[in-house]
């Protein structure tokens, strides 16, 4: 046993995607076992209404440990500073592990829903100091990414506050912002700024020829779109606008990355198909805020959803592969069931967004969505997991 430990706190990878994998599991069987419920017309019983605790979760609960996991690795390396010390980022992870499990437990019994929601804001502020002192330490000039990614954990810390703030009061204002500030200020923005950090550069490695793009005004345009739609939100102006520009450049950055040629290597596709989700969802986004200023009903969720479910959770799924084979050792081949499971992932988002758009089926498609999910993330998480606690094949140290 303490040797299983030892090698899950070799590296910060390893602690944060386990502890992520966790958080991301339980959320999941959770909000599956309620999707299933409602199709069969059953409530399950819940301390936190289902919806609010669902919001919170799917933000804040799982995404930051991956995204601490993956930073803390590769993030020195684009300073080109020392990386963190177990002693920092360990309490930080469990910490944040910890507060996760508090507030999914809060279904149970609500009390646990503010201290879970305080610890996971006091483990965030210190994984934003260290990140912060990692950018202090750099004497590299290009800090683009590393910066755009320290101004998305900042404003993720504010979400979790107001987050807090809605526990304790019952504001559903304060929660409604707190996932608004989660999504557009720091998921959006983080999975934005890895993308076009590296897509481009895996490309590059994997295929030949190939003319790796990723021009400084894309990250400015697409992060200052996505923070000015916190701004349009909180003024109730319509964004069609701003989805708008954001679909044109996300679309046109599917056809220039080379989504078709990413195909000859699967875990590349893995990436670049995920990324395609991006554009889909401004693009639905654009189309719904049309018909809202045409007097007509929106598409409800499905933007949303096609945003969170198929860009960041088959994005999460394609990088988190990639870097864990990596990382242990393993040749950078992406087996059927790594495969499998991703694609059912794009089956789980394309069936709760159909459910958004055509309400006759929606209780059948949302069951859809979770049983795909669970699978998914069940079989997916039988092979991989288990890998953040043994030793690397190649007998390497991390």
């Amino acid at each position: 046993m303490n040797t299983l430990f030892k090698q899950t706190i070799a590296a910060p990878h390893r602690l944060g995607f386990l502890a992520g994998g966790v958080l991301l599991l339980l959320s999941f069987i959770w909000w599956g076992a309620h999707m299933l419920g409602r199709w069969q017309g059953v409530a399950l019983p819940s301390a936190v209404v289902p919806m609010f605790l669902h919001g919170y979760s799917m933000t804040y609960c799982f995404f930051p440990l991956f995204m601490l996991g993956f930073i803390y690795t590769a993030g020195p390396r684009w300073l080109s500073v020392s990386s963190p010390n177990l002693s920092r980022y360990a309490p930080v992870m469990l910490g944040y592990l910890i507060g996760g499990i508090l507030v999914l437990a809060s279904a149970v019994n609500t009390h646990l829903l503010v201290l879970g929601i305080a610890l996971q804001a006091i483990a965030w502020s210190a994984a934003l100091w260290i990140w912060l002192s990692a950018i202090k330490r750099s004497q590299v000039k290009d800090q683009l990414h590393a910066r755009v990614i320290a101004l998305a954990f900042t404003l993720g810390l504010l979400g979790m506050a107001i987050a807090g703030f809605w526990a304790a009061t019952g504001s559903t204002a304060a929660w409604l912002w707190s996932v608004q500030i989660g999504v557009w200020g720091l998921l959006l923005p983080v999975f934005l700024t890895v993308s076009h950090r590296m897509i481009p550069f895996f490309s590059g490695t994997a295929l030949q020829p190939y003319s790796p793009w990723r021009p400084s005004w894309w990250l400015y345009t697409l992060i200052g779109c996505s923070l000015l739609r916190i701004v349009f939100i909180s003024l109730e102006l319509n964004t069609l606008v701003v989805d708008s520009v954001m679909a044109g450049v996300l679309l046109y950055t599917t056809w220039r990355w080379d989504l078709r040629q990413s195909f000859k290597v699967k875990l590349l596709a893995m990436l670049h198909a995920a990324f395609a989700w991006a554009g889909i969802a401004m693009l639905l986004s654009a189309i719904s805020e049309t018909l809202r200023l045409s007097g007509y009903v929106g598409l409800g969720f499905a933007p949303l959803h096609a945003l969170t479910l198929g860009f960041f959770c088959c994005m999460l799924l394609a990088f988190v592969t990639r870097v864990t084979l990596g990382h242990s050792g393993r040749p950078l081949i992406t087996g059927g069931l790594a495969w499998t499971c991703y694609w059912a992932m794009h089956g789980a988002a394309l069936a709760r967004v159909v459910g958004e758009i055509f309400p006759s089926i929606q209780s059948m498609a949302y069951a859809l969505a979770a049983a795909l999910a669970l699978i998914a993330l069940l079989a997916w998480s039988r092979v991989y997991l288990p890998m953040y606690w043994q030793a690397r094949v190649d007998g390497a140290a991390g």
